[in-house]
């Protein structure tokens, strides 16, 4: 019996033959079905080592409003799962989450897009009729959802602000959330990536709008430190052969200044 191992207790049950109640659980593990393993009381007693722990199979549905220690999460290709409903998925551990999924993991990555919003996709508006956004083949109400000049749905007001910038200073091209390999073979989406063509520079932009929260400020220093082992570093340390970094951050109120944004932007390329 390997650690971790879950299986069903198929035994003993109360019958009206018995003249005490059982003290036997037998359980038959997914791995070896047709053999059980018994239990007992001293199995079970405070002092004695947890040999057997309950474990729950249930619906991300039903798992609403619940809390596990460590939760697994089944993640199968194609499956219908809309933003919200992910976000309850990955946030019912207290401990940790195991993501088990079926197929490339960089797929993962469009169930965070406003498509897959089920709020985005709400058609009720007591005040006024909706207006419909066509984004990625589907139709969103516009007040849901961040849209840039150029037409694209991005994650943040911040973002769409950058993104109108770079689009008002002549770069219209620039690349959201493009796809960067590393030297190892490692992944990563930067916010915007730019190709200068008048100078050959390629600037990659990360803008931070959660460093309040520890979990996020300690992954995006794991982040920038990845930047510097590509040799892409930040604006202001010179140009690495890789690129430019551009890190642009909220406040501590959530606000951004657009004018500061607006000079980074001629600085960083010397208009």
């Amino acid at each position: 019996m390997a650690n971790g191992e879950m299986g069903s207790i198929v035994g003993q049950f109360m019958t009206r033959n018995m003249t005490r109640l059982p003290d036997i659980v037998k359980v038959e593990f997914s791995s070896q079905q047709g053999f059980t393993y018994d239990f007992y009381k001293s199995d079970f007693k405070a002092e004695a080592e947890v040999r057997l722990e309950l474990a729950y199979a249930i619906t991300v549905h039903k798992a609403q409003g619940s809390e596990f220690g460590l939760t697994f999460l089944i993640f199968p290709a194609n499956a219908m799962l809309s933003r919200e409903l992910l976000y309850t998925a990955l946030t019912r551990q207290r401990d940790k989450v195991i993501l088990l999924h079926q197929g490339d993991v960089g797929e993962l990555r469009q169930h965070a897009g406003p498509g897959r919003s089920e709020t985005a996709q709400r058609l009720t508006n007591l005040f006024q009729s909706p207006v419909l956004v066509e984004v990625g083949g589907q139709f969103l109400e516009e007040n849901l959802i961040h849209r840039t000049r150029r037409g694209e749905a991005v994650r943040s007001k911040s973002e769409v602000i950058i993104a109108d910038l770079l689009y008002a200073k002549g770069f219209t091209e620039y690349l959201y959330e493009g796809t960067l390999v590393g030297n190892d073979g490692s992944v990563r989406y930067p916010d915007f990536t730019i190709d200068d063509a008048e100078t050959g520079q390629k600037v990659y932009w990360e803008h931070l709008g959660m460093m309040h929260d520890p979990e996020y400020r300690a992954r995006w220093e794991n982040k920038l430190a990845w930047y510097r082992d590509q040799n892409i570093l930040p604006f202001g340390e010179g140009n690495g052969s890789n690129g430019t970094l551009v890190i642009t951050r909220d406040d501590e109120q959530g606000g951004i200044d657009s004018r500061r944004l607006e000079q980074l932007i001629e600085e960083v390329f010397g208009l």
